[in-house]
């Protein structure tokens, strides 16, 4: 309990020392759950932060140690939602280029009919994949939970529909030049 005391009576000396006893066992424990060196080393220099911003509020109830694992846990469920947010993030944003490029290059019903052959000349499990994320609007990980998939699978899948696509209205811009 003394280094609770110390640290929350300002001493730079006793923080450095929890520093070095506490933070690869903070990070070992981090990166044990989630197994990204990002997110461990994230967590870790975010716990040491808090401990000297909020040091005066330090409880002597409790032993520095419970109270830096409490802070550790803490801040490693708001880097995992913030991690989830970046991901929808960007799903949706993949998402809305992809809804964009239709909508700007395809407004005649005509293409629309032979993009929609296209998609249906896919594999099974492309198509099905693209449908649900584009038309179904699910994310990759929805998808992966509702076809019993990994999220990098649907990536892959969506990535190849796309490609596809890309390909296809090349072919079809340049058959329409001749």
């Amino acid at each position: 309990m003394n280094d609770v005391l110390s640290i929350k009576n300002g001493s730079v000396k006793s923080f450095e020392q929890a520093y070095h006893l506490w933070s690869e066992k903070i990070y070992t424990f981090i990166f044990r759950q989630c197994g990204s060196e990002a997110i461990a080393d994230e967590v870790v220099q975010q716990v040491f932060v808090r401990l000297w911003e909020r040091r005066t509020s330090l409880s002597t109830e409790y032993a520095l140690n419970v109270q830096l694992f409490r802070m550790s846990r803490t801040i490693f469920i708001d880097e995992l939602r913030k991690a989830a947010r970046a991901r929808r993030y960007a799903d949706e944003l993949q998402q809305k280029k992809a809804e964009n490029f239709i909508e700007d290059n395809f407004e005649n019903k005509e293409t629309l009919e032979l993009i929609n052959k296209a998609i249906e000349a896919m594999p099974a499990i492309r198509k099905q994949v693209f449908l649900m994320s584009r038309r179904e609007h699910l994310s990759h990980q929805q998808i992966a939970e509702k076809l019993g998939i990994s999220p990098k699978t649907v990536e892959n899948h969506i990535g190849l529909a796309l490609k596809y696509l890309r390909r296809f209205t090349l072919l079809m811009i340049l058959l329409a030049l001749y």
